[in-house]
């Protein structure tokens, strides 16, 4: 007969003392009571970690590496011609070339600098001095056509003292630049040049279509033009060529391609356009009161050159009602001279350019001619 075990024995063989059984449990009920490190809680903290991270790139390093970008490229593609000073804290870029009288003026699109006179400008160099304004951002609060011509008048005349008299070819906006500097200043011009022209009664043609086309795409689009330039995805739009320059013409230069580029990601110079947009209206109420306070002066002559329609990319509707518009123009102008150059649209200052130069050039050998014929009278009177 076996003897038998005290508690304790049995204890030593089998069993783990209370003390050790009951720590034993408190541990693991401590243990189920803990969240665990890993989980869909972290998951979802880290992703949101990333968006934050990722969202913070895209909206602060393509505005940054645009300013640095822009901030390299001024010395070599801003402004080029002299900084002229035309008072009220206004600084003026003025791109002189050729000698010569009489100085021709060339007026740019609205919206567009003077690189679309690329291949219009040495071709009259070679003539005449010609004068293109290269900056339009520094007109201040209001981009008017009657800003316009006064910044110009003082920057011909008092800023760098032009010789005169002036031949001003105007492209759309500046066409309505060209017709109210001759309305003031008529001792100053002796030719205007109206190109595919922009006229005050072009929003009201044909039921409105163009101050639909106005209001609903080209200002916005011009709006978003300037926030995407300060934002820098303009030039991240560029490098990934997913946008087209305003110049779409063969054979243009690398260093006005490179420029269009510098001022497409330049948040001052698309403020500009869409100043000069917005105040389409204001100035077309301007050139309405200039004709209603005194009549075009006979003395200066007037050219209107335009193409087959105004721009081949836009519906029929819009064509129309810009030639409407043009007609209008020639009815207040009875003398003007109408000149059509087929196959050619608003583009045609550097599509077609060789038909523009040879239309400014006529205008430069006929004002030559009559000026020649008076000084050769005035010399008979004073042999007399």
């Amino acid at each position: 007969m076996a003897p038998s075990q005290s508690p304790s024995a049995r204890r030593r063989k089998g069993e783990k003392p209370a003390g050790l059984r009951g720590n034993v449990t408190k541990k693991s009920k401590s243990s189920a009571s803990q969240p665990e490190p890993t989980g869909p809680v972290m998951a979802c903290l880290w992703t949101t970690m990333k968006f934050f991270f990722y969202g913070f790139c895209v909206l602060l390093v393509p505005p940054v590496l645009n300013l640095a970008a822009l901030n390299k490229e001024e010395s070599v593609l801003s402004e080029y011609g002299l900084p002229y000073d035309i008072g009220w804290d206004q600084t003026l870029f003025l791109n002189c070339s050729g000698k010569g009288s009489p100085t021709v003026i060339l007026e740019s699109p609205i919206g567009q600098s003077s690189e679309v006179w690329f291949a219009v400008q040495p071709a009259l160099a070679e003539v005449t001095r010609n004068i293109t304004e290269e900056d339009r951002k520094r007109r201040g609060p209001e981009s008017t056509v009657e800003r316009m011509v006064n910044d110009l008048h003082y920057l011909v005349t008092s800023s760098s003292d032009q010789p005169k008299p002036f031949i001003i070819v105007g492209a759309e906006l500046g066409a309505l630049v060209a017709r109210f500097y001759a309305q003031l200043y008529e001792e100053e011009v002796s030719d205007i040049v109206l190109i595919d022209p922009l006229v005050e009664v072009l929003l009201e043609e044909d039921g409105g279509v163009w101050n639909e086309m106005w209001l609903g795409h080209i200002l916005p689009s011009s709006i978003s033009m300037q926030l995407s330039a300060a934002t820098g995805l303009t030039r991240l739009g560029l490098i990934l060529k997913l946008l087209d320059l305003p110049i779409k013409a063969h054979n243009v230069p690398e260093e006005v391609v490179l420029r269009q580029k510098h001022l497409m990601c330049r948040p001052g110079h698309q403020s500009a356009s869409v100043d000069e947009h917005y105040f389409i209206n204001e100035s077309f109420a301007q050139i309405r009161t200039a004709y209603k306070v005194k009549p075009f002066p006979s003395s200066v002559s007037v050219t209107v050159v335009t193409g087959n329609y105004h721009d081949d990319e836009l519906p029929n509707i819009l064509n129309e009602a810009w030639e409407s518009s043009v007609e209008f123009l020639m009815s207040i102008h009875q003398n003007a001279k109408p000149i059509l150059i087929n196959g050619s649209d608003g583009h045609m200052i550097y599509r077609k350019p060789k038909e523009v130069i040879d239309i400014v050039k006529k205008l430069i050998r006929k004002w030559r001619e009559v000026n020649q014929r008076k000084n050769r009278v005035t010399d008979q009177k004073e042999t007399r």
